[in-house]
């Protein structure tokens, strides 16, 4: 069996098990409720509020884009932003239907490669985008603890347990790459240190291969590093794009609750409670967090939809996940396409100059 169709039949496998949770999640929750009254809150739900929801999704991708573009100007790399755009939607795709939203970089990172990126430049790029989006939604989650400290505090007490695990995993892999880019020594201290333990404990099994990957890794946060000292301002740039980016995805449950005309919610109160949730769920090693994710939901969102909590979750999981990965899927696909003509004609041009090269050289080695 080949590497593609490997890759294939995983992929696949993760899109079933994604629909398998869900539909099981969906019985577990709904078996007490009246099918026919949640259909008909939908149907009667303003299809304008959830037009402007669909706007805000449209937002939150552009916005990676945006920093795409702002990193390939500040690195001399030709990428219009129509590319930029197409490379958004395979990591969005990607992260949807991989556990863990793992495989969204790795994808994006070959993809720049057929674009003539350099993979260096490819994998700096995605991890400063990584960094600035971990470290933006902590952020974000202190400045709702501020505003909103008794909400806040009450959400989390509900989902204890995934808050925990996701805030200790969050704060730990977001502390580490910043480590990594503004001390890459101290980070390469941090991880030979690790292996020598992992070593001793007999966990480890290659340390001199995991040293070698560890210290080509850490290289790459040394360019960071320095490619952020001389362009502080892109790092401000970002973290402002990446606030508006994650705002305009959190307010989409907002609009789902303004569709079901829920008039009295407040956006700050439904924000807040959306940030709980994405620190619970993000970094679960399930493929879209699916069947944790509509159980928090329900959790957290109760006190602002109240009755019509099912509805609220049909319509915003089905915007913000499934609508969001059935585009960006067919996006993929075209930048697939687009992208693979690119490369094809990018090596003709490579093969025909090095013809030409060659030659010119027959050519002078005749003439002496």
């Amino acid at each position: 069996m080949n590497q593609t169709l490997k890759k294939f039949l995983k992929y696949a496998l993760n899109i079933l098990l994604i629909l398998g949770i869900t539909v099981l999640t969906l019985h577990l929750l709904f078996k007490d409720n009246e099918p026919k009254q949640i259909f008909n809150q939908i149907k009667e739900a303003d299809c304008r509020w959830l037009g402007i929801a669909g706007l805000l999704m449209v937002v939150f991708l552009c916005g990676e884009s945006v920093q795409f573009r702002m990193l390939f100007k500040g690195m001399k790399q030709k990428v219009s932003m129509v590319k930029c755009i197409l490379l958004s939607n395979i990591g969005f795709f990607f992260s949807q239907i991989t556990p863990g939203a793992s495989g969204g970089q790795p994808l994006q990172i070959i993809y720049m490669t057929k674009l003539g990126v350099n993979a260096f430049v490819s994998t700096l790029v995605c991890m400063l985008v990584t960094l600035v989006y971990k470290l933006v939604l902590v952020i974000l989650f202190f400045t709702a603890l501020i505003l909103r400290p008794a909400l806040v505090g009450g959400a989390i007490s509900d989902v204890i347990v995934f808050f925990v695990i996701g805030i200790v995993c969050q704060l730990a892999f977001g502390s580490f790459l910043l480590i990594c880019v503004l001390k890459p020594s101290f980070a390469s201290w941090i991880v030979e240190t690790a292996i020598k333990i992992g070593a001793k404990l007999k966990i480890v099994k290659h340390p001199d291969k995991l040293s070698e990957k560890a210290e080509n890794s850490i290289k790459q946060y040394e360019a960071a590093s320095d490619f952020l000292k001389k362009n502080k301002h892109v790092m401000v740039k970002m973290a402002f794009i990446t606030i508006v980016q994650r705002v305009a995805y959190f307010a989409v449950t907002f609009c789902v609750a303004r569709a079901l005309h829920i008039n009295n919610c407040n956006i700050i109160d439904v924000i807040a409670l959306q940030i709980v949730l994405s620190l619970a769920v993000d970094i679960l090693p399930i493929p879209g967090a699916s069947g944790v994710n509509e159980i928090v939901f329900v959790r957290l969102q109760q006190m602002i939809f109240g009755g019509m909590v099912s509805a609220g979750l049909l319509l915003n999981r089905g915007i913000t996940y499934y609508l969001f990965a059935l585009v960006t899927g067919i996006f993929t696909l075209v930048a697939h396409l687009y992208f693979g003509k690119i490369a094809k004609a990018r090596k003709n041009g490579e093969d025909s100059q090095e013809d030409q090269e060659q030659i010119i050289s027959e050519e002078e080695k005749a003439e002496v």
